[in-house]
């Protein structure tokens, strides 16, 4: 699947988890995993397959993280 990964803030392509315990695996381990994991379980309680879970919840920390760069950054 390709995704934002929102612990090392990147892009990138990796195998799509099978389960629910891979997906909190891969989303664990940084000072923010608490929130990645919250918003994986929320998409998944509401229904959405685990692989598009991952990638919504990539796409929701990347608007976030956007949102918060300081003022006069330049991407890329």
């Amino acid at each position: 699947m390709h995704w934002y990964n929102p612990k090392k803030r990147i892009a990138e392509s990796v195998g799509a988890p099978c389960n629910d315990d891979e997906a909190e695996h891969m989303l664990g381990g940084a000072v923010d995993s608490w929130a990645f994991v919250a918003e994986y379980g929320r998409l998944r309680n509401d229904g959405m397959p685990t692989e598009q879970a991952m990638i919504f919840v990539g796409h929701c920390f990347r608007m976030w993280h956007l949102r918060h760069l300081p003022l006069g950054y330049q991407l890329g």
